[in-house]
């Protein structure tokens, strides 16, 4: 009887997963073609941290898929991309801390699972139809980084430059954190992950990853989905939330999409809209504990990932910032439970603001404490408008994205994503025009 059950259970998984719940600029957790972890980090051996970052890829479709990572520092530098290839409603979880130490990685392919016998072509996928792969793979796919490429990402993500042997060798890729090896630093950075056509070794920004209708390397089946944790094992402690969800969209060709448009990964793309997929959202708002009272006695972590609206993929001369780095915002208002505020100074635009400027996400991925916006009460809400024209930029719309993390005694977190309340899908932008002693943030008409 409960095999029976189970089989009826499965049976209706099967006729969800061909229907969508979706919604192009609404930023929910539904099957996409792009997912975004906004920010990871590692401690690496001698940092003092233990803490590392998981994070899972699952495959909604009975189909196989080819899933494409590429890892980001945490200035918007590509650093090593890999591919996992999933059969029908396959996951696979990967443990950063083992690729920034060991260089393994999850090794996958059509009827290969890790810990099975060597590959049996009669061993295929259990759900999958068929189990088959794109003709540019060769399975299985590498289990392991070379010990050179291992060195060079955890250069690169700790704030050090490039080592010999690579054409951006001496150069840099985030900000010097001071350490004397990588091995004293703490790896951070964030990630995308693609629904792909073919295995390649092409990074998003690169031509031919992406053609208009999913006819590139990047293909347009929203089939992906999956979560990440920063765990620290040693404490016994970890934080969690859904990896953010990107969906594609019909093509510039059939009318949905046209050049201009923002999209996700448009700044690579000139902003043709060629990667059909869409884009987040500018403006935010998301609760805080200030960590003052009874348990709540940790600050909240705020967590932003943001889009330079630049490809500012090219590494840099150690020891400097590039532009338009630090990213600077147009006004962060902070309320109490009686909607008492307080504005952040830090507005590029104009009226010129009063008192000292505070850049809690001035990076392309920041994990910021709470206390960094600056005055704060013990309980209340952050109201977060993103969109920035710092280092030039003529259009001031930004894409973002906010996730807050509350912990409590060091002991219990949960993470929660911002409340989106916009879209840069919509295409208009308001400068906030509203003095520092306002009550409420003011939009110019």
């Amino acid at each position: 009887m409960k095999k029976f059950i189970a089989l009826i259970a499965f049976a209706g998984l099967l006729v969800l997963g061909g229907q969508a719940f979706a919604e192009i600029g609404a930023i929910d957790s539904v099957p996409a073609a792009t997912l975004l972890l906004p920010y990871f980090e590692v401690g690496l051996e001698n940092s003092g941290s233990g803490v590392t970052t998981l994070f899972s890829v699952n495959n909604a479709s009975a189909a196989p898929v080819v899933a494409h990572v590429t890892l980001w520092t945490k200035l918007a530098r590509p650093t090593i991309d890999f591919d996992l290839y999933l059969t029908g409603y396959d996951v696979v979880t990967v443990n950063l801390r083992d690729i920034f130490t060991t260089g393994a990685i999850p090794q996958t392919g059509p009827n290969f699972d890790i810990g099975d016998d060597p590959i049996s072509p009669n061993a295929p996928g259990e759900f999958s139809d068929p189990d088959a792969a794109p003709p540019g793979c060769s399975f299985p796919l590498p289990a392991t980084i070379p010990a050179s490429l291992r060195e060079y990402i955890r250069n690169l993500h700790t704030g050090l430059a490039a080592p010999p042997g690579f054409d951006n060798s001496g150069l840099c890729g985030a900000q010097d954190e001071g350490n004397a090896t990588a091995a004293d630093g703490i790896a951070t950075g964030y990630i995308t992950i693609d629904v792909v056509n073919d295995c390649s070794l092409l990074f998003p920004g690169n031509p031919g990853y992406f053609a208009d209708g999913g006819t590139g390397i990047a293909s347009n089946l929203n089939a992906l989905w999956g979560d990440y944790f920063l765990a620290d094992p040693a404490n016994a402690f970890a934080q969690g939330d859904s990896l953010v969800h990107v969906e594609a969209m019909d093509s510039v060709q059939a009318g949905f999409w046209a050049p201009g448009d923002y999209t996700f990964y448009g700044r690579y793309l000139a902003f043709d809209a060629s990667d059909n997929r869409e884009p987040l959202a500018t403006t935010w708002a998301t609760r805080y504990f200030a960590g003052t009272v009874g348990p709540f006695n940790d600050d909240s972590d705020i967590i932003c990932w943001r889009d330079s609206g630049l490809d500012d993929s090219a590494f840099f001369a150690c020891g400097t910032t590039p532009p338009p780095y630090p990213l600077n915002q147009n006004q962060i208002v902070i309320f109490d439970e009686q909607e008492n505020p307080v504005v952040v100074e830090g507005s590029p635009f104009s009226p010129p603001p009063v008192g000292d400027t505070v850049l809690p996400c001035d990076c392309a991925t920041t994990r910021a404490n709470a206390s960094d916006f600056g005055t704060i009460f013990d309980f209340g809400w952050f109201y977060m408008n993103l969109n920035t024209s710092t280092g030039a930029i003529p259009d001031p719309i930004k894409q973002s994205f906010v996730t807050t993390v509350h912990s409590a005694s060091g002991l219990f977190s949960v993470g929660f994503q911002a409340v989106h309340l916009d879209s840069a899908l919509a295409k208009t932008f308001s400068v906030t025009t509203a003095p520092a002693d306002v009550n409420l943030p003011v939009e110019a008409p």
